[in-house]
């Protein structure tokens, strides 16, 4: 993987934890206290460009972590105890990042336009269901079994230009959940399920040295409640997947910058903190599953939709692109059952 989209993952990933504004009607937002030290005017218009363009990104970061089915190419159970699936799998976001380099204003906070550039950015990630209880018979079906869900997201350590990105207790971050059968595919009725699972990103902190300026956001944590309602029926060669759901995204960090800049040649420097800050949003996605091989191994495919949300204006703007847009979004992975 090159550097540069892991540098978009980071990007992503420290612009979810410093929004201010709510993207859907159910969003519930804390902006935290953004306390700005001598050159007021300078730090003013930084605190608000931060604040949007984290706005800006970080739907894009909920969507590449919360991905679309829980277990790609599974839609109902495993149907009893002992029974496993591991699917490995990468999940990338049609997402834009900021094109453009835009200078701070030393006269207070104002509009600017970022751009927006077409980015995909990739998340790995492994999952896995874990059979517990088959369920009770219903015909040809069974109804009621459940699986344990879990699951691991990897996040490498980025050192690239002016970026440090170094995630605080390790690469990996872990998931788990649970899944409950509806129906239990068998030769005649296809798999359909419940899934509740709790995903998350590991805890990072991101430095941003840009010149003589200076951006640190701490403890920056991403975690993601996804519920799925999925139905699957799988063929010789062929499986098909749908699916519909929820994702609730919650982000939490702080911030502290510098800003040096000058003006007609004398200098003008500032101190801003962004603490307490706290996120809440919610999201619907929609996906679907298309699998090839054999009954074991299988390779799948996964094409899923996340919808936009409500949510006032940003000051500054991103080349037409709004901060509660719509996002697609893909998977491809190895799904093995034993």
């Amino acid at each position: 993987m090159r550097a540069a989209r892991w540098q978009a993952v980071a990007a992503m990933a420290a612009a979810a934890t410093l929004l201010w504004r709510p993207f859907t009607a159910e969003a519930q937002t804390s902006a935290g206290t953004c306390t700005v030290g001598p050159g007021a005017s300078v730090g003013a218009d930084a605190c608000t460009k931060a604040r949007d363009l984290f706005a800006f990104v970080m739907p894009q970061v909920g969507v590449a972590l919360s991905g679309g089915n829980p277990v790609l190419g599974e839609g109902g159970t495993m149907g009893g105890w002992g029974k496993r699936a591991i699917s490995l799998r990468l999940t990338a976001v049609q997402g834009q990042l900021p094109r453009n380099s835009v200078p701070l204003s030393v006269t207070g906070p104002r509009s600017d336009d970022f751009g927006a550039e077409d980015t995909y950015v990739p998340v790995p990630s492994v999952d896995a269901a874990v059979g517990v209880f088959a369920g009770v018979p219903a015909g040809l079906t069974n109804i009621g079994g459940v699986d344990v869900l879990l699951g691991a997201t990897y996040l490498p350590d980025v050192s690239e230009g002016a970026l440090r990105f170094a995630p605080q207790s390790g690469n990996f971050a872990f998931s788990y959940g649970l899944r409950v059968g509806l129906l239990q595919e068998s030769s005649l009725v296809p798999g359909v399920s419940l899934s509740a699972m709790r995903r998350k990103l590991p805890t990072v902190t991101l430095d941003y040295l840009p010149g003589n300026d200076s951006l640190t956001v701490s403890n920056l944590a991403v975690t993601a409640n996804t519920y799925r309602l999925v139905a699957s029926k799988r063929f010789t060669l062929l499986g098909l997947a749908l699916g519909v759901g929820r994702d609730e995204i919650e982000s939490t960090a702080g911030m502290r910058a510098a800003v040096n800049e000058s003006v007609a040649g004398l200098p003008v420097r500032s101190q801003l903190t962004l603490d307490g800050l706290r996120n809440e949003v919610s999201r619907n996605t929609a996906f679907v599953n298309a699998s090839f091989g054999l009954s074991i191994t299988r390779i799948v495919a996964e094409y899923g939709w996340s919808g936009a949300g409500t949510i006032e204006q940003t000051v500054n703007q991103f080349g037409g692109k709004r901060a509660n847009d719509s996002y697609r979004y893909g998977s491809l992975g190895v799904t093995v059952r034993f």
